[in-house]
Formats: C-alpha cells, structure tokens, sequence
C-alpha cells in the first residue's frame, strides 16, 4: 500500500479491500491471541479438576459482560469519533474519546466495590452449586477488581481501531495476553493458588495491555486523553448509548445467555458444564477470526460512510461478507473431524469430552452462516442504523439462544443442550437475510449514483 500524506487520504483513498486488511489482520491477531488467552485459563485451570473448569466457566459470564460494557462505550464513541473524523470535526472526536473513556473507568470502579462484598452471591446468580461456588466466588472477586482497568481497555482498544491505528491496539491487547499465558502456570502452580492464581494472572496482564493501550494514543495522531475534554452532555452520550446499544445488546444478551447456560447445563453435572465451557471457549478461537475481520471493515465503513463515500462501504462490504465465510468453513471441517480429541486438550474427561465434542459437532454444521450474519450485523451498526442492529445483534444470543436453552434440553436432553446453538445460529442468519436485504439494496443503489 501506497505511502499517503494522513489518516484522513489514507482512510478516504486507499484500495478497499488492501485497506480493509491491513486494519483487519492486527485486530484477527489481537482477536486469536485474546481467544488463545481465555482458552489458557480453562487449559491450565483443567489440570487441576473438572470442577475448577466448571467454576471459572461460571465466571465466564462476567468476563463477556466487562466486554459488553467496554465495547458497548468503545463502539459508541469509536463510531462517532471515526464519522467526526470523516467529516473533519476533530474537537468534537477528542470529546467523544474522552467521555467514554472516563464513564468506562467511573463504572469499572464501582464494579469492583460491588465485587470485593458481594462476589460469593454474584456466583450462586451466575449458576454456581455448592461444589463450585468458594472457587467461582474467588476467581470473580479478583477479576472485578481489575474491571475499571478492563472496561478502559476495551475502550481503548476500540478508539485506535476506529482511527486506523489497529497495530497500537494490537500491541496492548497481545501484551496483556501473551502475559497472562505466560503467568498463569506461575501463579496456579508454583505459587500453588489454585483459581485464584488464573484470577491474579488476568488482572496482572490487564493492567499491562491497558497500559500499554495509553502509550498507543500518543502515537501515529492517535486522539490522546485529557479529561479537559470530558463532555457528557446529553448530545454525546445519547449518540454513545445509541451507537453502542448493538454491541451492548450482542454481549449483553451473551452474558445472559452464557448464565441460562450454566443452569440449564448444571442439572446434568459438572462434567456438563465444563464441557460447554470448554466447547465456548474453542467457538471464540473460530468466531475471533470473524469478528477481527468485521471490526477491521468498520472504522473503513464508518468513516466513509461519514464522508459519504458509499461506493467504497459498498466494495468493502461484499469483501467482508465473503472473506469470513471461507475461512469458517474450513474451521467448521477442522473442527467436526477432531472435536474429540479438541475438547480432550482441555480436560480428558470421557463425560467433559462426550458433552463438549457433540456441541461443537452440531454446531460445525451450520458455523459457515455465521460469516455472513457477523459481517452485516456490524456494516448495519457502522452506518448508524442501530435499532435494526440491535435486533440482530441480540437474536443469535438472546432472542433465539435464551428461550431455546431454556426450552431444548428439557425436552430432548443432553441433545438438547448440545444442538441449542445451531439452531440459534441458523434461525440468526434466516432473520438477517429479512431484515438487512432492503438495507445493501439501498446501499448498492446510493454507491452507484
């Protein structure tokens, strides 16, 4: 790609797709070294015992809220910054930047009072039993405390990537990771801490990344943070809420759905919930891949769109919708034929591995829909249509997954549980081909024009 004066030519004129995957592959490695991240805990946890994977499973819930809290602000202001800075309107950017970034730190800090006296019920919520609820409780108390400096991550890591700098976002989210594989051995074994070394070992690393996410807005014109610019007024976090409320909506439903997920799997034991535990965590591995490929569109969809370049969201996003769908397939194939033996790195446990590998079969059935479910859900959200957005982003986990884990392993079963994201998934794809097709027509109409 070819050398251009600043971001604003860059981001305005360089070839679509060459664009879009210098900006996509940072965030697919930040994306796979995260995923690598959350799978280190359950692999290292599982040398312990199966109901120490089953506790920190329960705790997952929470982690995928944090997310949603960090995104739903990230996406919010990121979205507005990248459009403002499409238009030309810095002051009004460094304004957006700044307010969620100090509402993220503000709600992280009460967070983590609400978990250092409340975590052990927090845990009986999240589905924790009593063989699972003193490590449960431990490991979540730890991860709260650390919440102000996770949601400003998320946060963070965001805004560089809506301002074309997703090699500094990397570079915080890949240090905090890799550190974290890095100390969690440390910390469960030889410190012998058990769950609470993995909690320890998250938090460390968090506080890394984050810090490492600040020195990154000192770079490359990246907005940098000031609290003179912190502005929330009605106009800004309406425009924040708005705009994040689909990333909000998708994570928030997931944080729910993941709790149904630990009751409805529970009354089949912990091997049970491990092993779903375990068949989420190998999902994240495939849909990483999926969702740093859309996120490396969006800040190329916003900003275009802000500057009304619709030809170029157009080309990048029949780009985004087929790249994601090649290679989930193959990571269906992959996975169909070595579930077993997948499942069995993480706890060889002939129950974990019977409950993990017949959910992550089913659902390699129909992964390959949701590259193209993923991809447009975000060019909705990126073009500022957030009530449509927002119904797909909570349809796959929540308008379809809630009721149906609910509903299917009462009926059928182990099966039940095992099949209830494929079904979701497919009905999640039927219901964004009905709502977004008016939606690209309209767009491949306006980018012709």
């Amino acid at each position: 790609m070819k050398k251009y004066s600043d971001k604003y030519e860059k981001m305005a004129q360089a070839p679509v797709k060459p664009l879009i995957v210098s900006l996509a592959v940072p965030t697919i490695i930040t994306m796979l070294v995260t995923a690598v991240y959350n799978m280190a805990d359950s692999f290292f946890v599982g040398r312990i015992d199966t109901t120490s994977v089953a506790s920190i499973g329960i705790v997952f819930s929470v982690m995928t809220l944090l997310q949603a809290l960090g995104f739903f602000l990230g996406h919010g202001s990121g979205i507005m910054m990248s459009s403002m800075l499409g238009a030309k309107e810095t002051e009004k950017a460094k304004k957006y930047a700044n307010t969620a970034f100090f509402l993220a730190f503000a709600l992280g800090t009460l967070l983590a009072v609400i978990g250092v006296f409340t975590s052990k019920g927090i845990a009986y919520l999240l589905g924790a039993t009593e063989t699972t609820v003193v490590p449960a409780s431990e490991y979540l108390r730890i991860i709260l405390i650390g919440a102000p400096f996770i949601l400003t991550s998320f946060v963070l890591n965001n805004h560089l990537r809506y301002q074309g700098s997703a090699v500094y976002s990397m570079a915080g989210i890949m240090s905090g990771s890799i550190l974290n594989i890095a100390l969690d051995p440390l910390f469960i074994f030889k410190f012998n801490l058990g769950v609470k070394g993995a909690a320890i070992a998250t938090v460390i690393s968090q506080f890394t990344g984050f810090i490492i996410l600040i020195l990154g807005t000192f770079k490359n014109q990246n907005i940098r943070l000031g609290f003179r610019y912190f502005s929330p007024t009605k106009e800004i976090c309406l425009n924040i809420f708005k705009n994040g409320l689909p990333s909000l909506s998708r994570q928030g439903v997931m944080t729910i759905g993941n709790i149904c997920l630990n009751f409805a799997s529970g009354q089949f034991g912990d091997a049970a919930v491990a092993g779903m535990s375990v068949f989420n965590r190998v999902m994240f591995l495939g849909m990483a891949v999926i969702i740093g490929i859309g996120q490396g569109f969006q800040p190329v969809c916003a900003f275009n769109y802000g500057a009304k370049n619709y030809g170029r969201v157009y080309d990048g996003y029949k780009f985004t919708a087929a790249l994601p769908t090649v290679f989930i397939t193959l990571f269906a194939v992959v996975c169909f034929i070595f579930a077993p033996y997948i499942i069995s790195l993480f706890r060889d446990d002939p129950e974990v591995i019977k409950f993990g590998s017949l959910a992550l079969r089913a659902d390699c059935v129909i992964m390959p829909v949701t590259g193209y479910y993923m991809s447009t859900n975000m060019l909705i959200q990126s073009i500022r249509m957030p009530a449509v957005a927002t119904v797909l982003a909570i349809a796959r986990q929540g308008l379809f997954y809630i009721p149906l884990i609910l509903i299917l392993p009462r009926l059928f079963g182990e099966n039940g549980l095992a099949f209830t994201q494929a079904v979701c998934d497919l009905l999640s794809f039927i219901l964004s081909i009905i709502l977004a097709t008016p939606i690209i027509k309209k767009l491949k109409t306006d980018s012709s024009s």
